[in-house]
């Protein structure tokens, strides 16, 4: 599933995605990795416009506790979108939609 959120505040919105939070729930890490000895994880970030809608965004970024706090707020609108139906073939689809069809009785108008 796959998650909408739209800045409802009149002024720019930045979260730092940290990786104890948004990685573990998304199940694969989106930080980069410093360059050099230290190799150090650099946490990913959302930045929202004013009155911009970012679509198709990981369920994962709820699990972000300023993302959360935001939602709850009212800064964020948070709207939810369900996983795009299974396509089916036209010859499956024909027949079922003979049976659904109703049938006219005799000697009805």
């Amino acid at each position: 599933m796959s998650v909408t959120l739209t800045n409802a505040l009149g002024r720019l919105l930045t979260f730092l995605l940290h990786h104890e939070s948004y990685c573990v729930a998304r199940g694969e890490c989106a930080c980069s990795m410093q360059p050099g000895r230290g190799g150090r994880r650099l946490p990913s970030s959302l930045t929202l416009a004013t009155g911009l809608s970012l679509e198709r965004l990981p369920e994962a970024v709820l699990s972000v506790p300023g993302v959360a706090a935001a939602i709850r707020r009212g800064d964020v609108l948070l709207k939810r979108q369900a996983p795009p139906a299974p396509l089916s073939s036209p010859s499956l689809s024909a027949p079922e939609a003979s049976t659904r069809m109703s049938r006219k009785k005799r000697g009805a108008p």
